[in-house]
């Protein structure tokens, strides 16, 4: 006897990243999704106000009592998390986790999109929110997807100093994908594969593979680009992290095969998981930067 996939869906951490696009996947396709906002939070004024399949609650992201009765009064069978890791909302999963846990939810997507996270050092908080979800008996689906394409001129500092700062030598390849292609990715695996290939699962996907040097070559000498061993900080909020991610890159860490614990990257390991979405069409970063 077949499986019937997920039914219903709630997400937390509704920002214009990634939850958004992801609320608007499900939306594109009918599927209806909850979605959980902080009290707080005007990120909600960017979804529609007119469409039946999306519900918006407000609720305090730290405390599990409250959140746990909406997960229930909904029969939420999937919470997705995409609380940033930039500015801590990667620490406040645990209580997500805690919530779901006591409400019956049969699946948690945490916040990782992005590549498979080490025990320590560059987003090891990732790591460890897993080693604790997995303590709590709670399933997970990790998605890694390299980096997003649009995040090009965040990486190299071009939106604040219009220059492309490339720490290193940029060669070693990387994965890049798209945020429409991410969210719609999400969207698409949660409707349609049966929980069995999802439960305490990782996927892998890639809608281009390429080093730095190669992305800075689609901009063809319109912008200056600067070698260096770190991009600046002044004006650059979050230079250090940016500086990591980069360095990543030197060791092939920025794709989406990367193993942490052996320090080595797949490439064929990197795109394994794309074939879930039959028929699709990756974008390409040039498409998406208009290069």
């Amino acid at each position: 006897m077949s499986e019937a996939p997920f039914k219903s869906f709630a997400i937390v951490g509704a920002g214009p990243h990634i939850g958004i696009p992801i609320v608007k996947a499900f939306l594109a396709i009918g599927a209806p999704i909850l979605v959980i906002a902080r009290p707080t939070s005007t990120n909600t004024s960017a979804l529609p106000d007119d469409d039946s399949n999306l519900k918006v609650v407000r609720a305090d992201y730290t405390s599990a009592s409250e959140v746990s009765a909406i997960l229930r009064e909904n029969k939420v069978d999937v919470l997705i998390s995409t609380v940033t890791l930039v500015f801590g909302g990667v620490l406040a999963q645990n209580v997500l986790a805690d919530a779901a846990k006591e409400a019956g939810v049969k699946l948690f997507v945490p916040s990782e999109f992005g590549t498979a996270p080490p025990a320590s050092g560059l987003s090891h908080e990732k790591h460890d929110f897993a080693v604790y979800a997995k303590s709590i008996g709670l399933p997970t689906l990790r998605v890694y997807n390299g980096l997003f394409n649009e995040v090009v001129p965040w990486l190299t500092a071009l939106t604040e100093t219009g220059k492309l700062h490339l720490v290193g030598k940029g060669e070693m390849a990387g994965s890049f994908t798209a945020t429409p292609d991410v969210a719609g990715y999400v969207a698409h695996i949660l409707t349609t594969q049966p929980p069995s290939r999802l439960l305490d699962a990782e996927v892998r996907i890639e809608g281009q593979r390429a080093t730095l040097s190669e992305i800075i070559a689609l901009y063809k000498g319109s912008v200056p680009v600067v070698h260096c061993d770190a991009l600046p900080t002044e004006g650059v909020v979050a230079a250090e992290f940016r500086t990591l991610l980069q360095r990543r890159f030197e060791v092939g860490g920025a794709s989406s095969g990367w193993k942490p614990e052996t320090g080595s990257d797949d490439a064929e390991l990197a795109s394994k998981d794309n074939s879930l979405w039959e028929g699709h069409r990756w974008l390409t970063v040039g498409e998406v930067l208009g290069l």
